[in-house]
């Protein structure tokens, strides 16, 4: 995927599986969607810290909180949109109360699995997930969509 491309906003949201390929699609905390972009490196940067699910060319499906700009070397950060995304869950998390469990020492641990961009074909991000927005603690896209 070439990182230079152009924001592009899609106006209307697509209808068939077929026009919904190479989109990120946002959905609201009830499955609404709000609003879809072209899939290109530009726009994941909008996915920034909200829960998203990447459909890839294999067949599978990665769950996470997005960081694309995640770089883990020094520095952890560089502030561009390179070949992958990263996408954390928490290590700790009891998926029955929401709640972090452990010492203080582990139970913010978090697992990073990078996903190459050129393999996503789609991606489907709920907004306001992120649990500094409000969201609950998950680990997986809590949307049936």
């Amino acid at each position: 995927m070439d990182c230079n491309k152009t924001r592009k906003t899609m106006d209307t949201p697509l209808q068939s599986n077929d026009e919904q390929i190479h989109t990120i699609t946002y959905y609201d905390a009830h499955g609404k969607i709000e609003h879809q972009q072209a899939l290109n490196c530009e726009n994941i940067a909008d996915t920034i810290g909200m829960m998203i699910r990447c459909f890839l060319k294999s067949g599978e499906i990665k769950e996470g909180f997005a960081d694309p700009y995640r770089l883990h070397g020094d520095p952890p950060y560089d502030h561009s949109i390179h070949d992958f995304i990263y996408l954390w869950t928490w290590d700790n998390l009891d998926e029955n109360t929401h709640r972090l469990v452990g010492t203080d020492d582990t139970k913010y641990d978090q697992t990073f699995i990078p996903v190459a961009i050129d393999s996503i074909v789609r991606i489907d991000a709920i907004l306001h997930s992120n649990p500094r927005w409000g969201g609950r603690l998950v680990n997986h896209f809590f949307l049936d969509v």
